[in-house]
């Protein structure tokens, strides 16, 4: 069987290569669906995993004229065999999903499928692998192309950005930070600055910020602040906002040293959390 594999684009500067970034995402994205867990989704209500094609069983003949809109048209096509001229295989493994599309339509809604089908070294191959992407996203992503419809929520919402950062489909991208936005709090501000950062979005991590600057005591004390990254502990200590007296934020800091020793399997030393915690505010020998 003859494969391509999709290019991609749009991805943070600070990530190396498309699988990094990849396993990056889906690194988080259970923690992402745990503290938006009483968030509902945006769109009709959905099975979490799409099934393998979820393919259209109306009758083939004639159905045009049961559409009374272009939008009608394109969406009966979403994910449908009909017409199709490309599969993509997306994902790994077991969970690998075999998806029908159209090229016109993804060319019309995404310069990167644009340049992977007509493009000067354009793919010739019946079937595309794409084993970075979920394929919960990649059927949301083309939902949009498809409809213009948005079907995103907490189990999908970072993996899904990724997606539509990767094929350059900038409003889908302003939906998904639409939808953290609207859903950001003190206890998931951390976490969210986090992937505000690896995806690029400013005004994302300003207001995740502004809500740590506010909230300082109940960001620290959520359940993911000893998850997030190196990067983003130290570009919040370098703020003079916070609202929290310098012996609680020196605790959490101590927290977060413990908790990166042992995922990078050290003794809890103090030599070992000033090592891990490396530009961050040095911390004294009796932590």
């Amino acid at each position: 069987m003859a494969t391509g594999s999709g290019d991609s684009v749009g991805l943070a500067s600070n990530h190396d290569g498309q699988e990094a970034a990849s396993n990056a995402v889906q690194s988080v994205q259970s923690g992402a669906a745990a503290v938006l867990s009483n968030v509902p989704a945006s769109g009709p209500a959905r099975s979490a995993s799409p099934p393998v094609l979820g393919l259209h069983r109306e009758p083939m003949y004639n159905w045009q004229a049961t559409k009374s809109s272009l939008k009608e048209r394109f969406a009966f096509l979403f994910n449908n065999e009909l017409l199709s001229d490309v599969r993509f295989i997306v994902g790994k493994g077991r969970q690998a999903q075999r998806i029908p599309a159209h090229k016109f339509v993804l060319a019309a809604g995404s310069a990167v499928f644009d340049a992977m089908f007509n493009g000067g070294m354009a793919t010739t191959s019946a079937e595309i692998e794409l084993p970075d992407v979920e394929p919960a996203a990649f059927l949301a992503l083309l939902r949009f192309l498809y409809s213009d419809e948005v079907h995103i929520g907490p189990e999908t919402v970072m993996t899904t950005l990724y997606t539509a950062k990767k094929y350059a489909v900038p409003a889908l991208e302003s939906h998904c930070v639409e939808f953290l936005t609207k859903h950001l709090r003190a206890d998931n501000a951390f976490m969210l600055l986090t992937q505000a950062r690896l995806f690029d979005e400013p005004q994302l991590a300003s207001l995740c910020l502004d809500t740590i600057d506010k909230s300082t005591a109940d960001a620290i004390n959520a359940e993911g602040f000893t998850d997030i990254d190196l990067e983003t502990l130290c570009a919040v200590l370098q703020r003079d906002t916070l609202s929290i007296r310098e012996n609680r934020l020196f605790g959490a800091v101590v927290r977060w040293a413990e908790a990166e020793c042992y995922r990078q399997q050290l003794p809890q030393t103090s030599e070992n959390k000033q090592k891990v915690l490396g530009k961050a505010p040095p911390l004294t020998a009796d932590c």
